[in-house]
């Protein structure tokens, strides 16, 4: 196995969409799509042993800024971290990681199955609760020994996920906890009903590009702000808070 890949820094807001060259884009394309298939690990871990509350509930994950998403904690206060822009995933014991970290350079979905079956069996943890199974669909899910995940293939792509992911958490943050719904890698505000419809997408086949948006996912009700429209803004990261404001206050009101 190849050694972790290691990553350019980006700045704090992400370059230019409409900048971007096509080859970029679709580099993009490919790390969204692998950052979705290995979060699966992570929903499939909370599917499994989270207990409170809803199985919707139940699924939402923390995004931190440090750019780590992370199942809620259940037996024994463990739970499941994978971070960007690497996509390692680690266990975590009362909020510490344990020793024991996955590379997902080339390994199938088989095998890094296999680690988190003998990770459970070191915490003690009935490893037959655990399923694959999810609750949704996921297209292109990949599974057993096909094919390798491979973050090395798509490093740039990853890098300006992360980037995205970073300064649409920073601008989201200020109204409250951000989650990241494991079904669509949407980030969200987190209210006392679960998460709100205010929050930031990577891309989904309707609109492929990063955006915000505000207001539920009803046709001619939700409101964007797009990576390309934030492109022609001077200081876009003041446009997208603004955006984000406007949305709060009309919600409060």
């Amino acid at each position: 196995m190849t050694s972790s890949v290691e990553f350019v820094a980006h700045p704090t807001w992400p370059a230019a969409w409409l900048k971007s060259h096509h080859d970029d884009k679709e580099i993009f394309v490919k790390a969204r799509e692998l950052t979705l298939n290995l979060v699966q690990w992570l929903a499939r871990i909370a599917n499994s042993y989270v207990t409170d509350g809803s199985i919707k509930d139940r699924l939402v994950l923390d995004f931190r800024i440090d750019g780590s998403i992370v199942t809620k904690t259940f037996e024994q206060g463990i739970a499941l971290e994978l971070r960007l822009p690497g996509l390692e995933m680690q266990f975590q014991e009362r909020g510490k990681p344990v020793p024991h970290v996955l590379d997902p350079e080339e390994r199938s979905p088989a095998e890094v199955e296999a680690w988190i079956l003998v990770e459970l069996l070191h915490r003690g943890l009935n490893r037959d609760k655990f399923s694959k199974s999810l609750p949704y669909t996921i297209t292109n899910l990949m599974s057993g020994d096909a094919e390798d995940y491979s973050p090395h293939a798509c490093a740039a792509g990853l890098a300006q996920l992360t980037a995205w992911f970073r300064a649409a958490s920073a601008v989201l943050s200020t109204h409250g906890r951000v989650v990241c719904l494991p079904q669509t890698l949407t980030l969200e505000v987190a209210s006392g009903r679960g998460t709100s419809a205010v929050g930031f997408s990577l891309g989904i086949a309707e609109r492929d590009e990063p955006h915000f948006f505000t207001g539920p996912y009803d046709e001619g009700r939700r409101r964007v702000l797009t990576a390309s429209e934030l492109a022609n803004e001077k200081n876009p990261a003041a446009a997208a808070a603004q955006f984000i404001k406007a949305a709060a206050n009309v919600m409060r009101a």
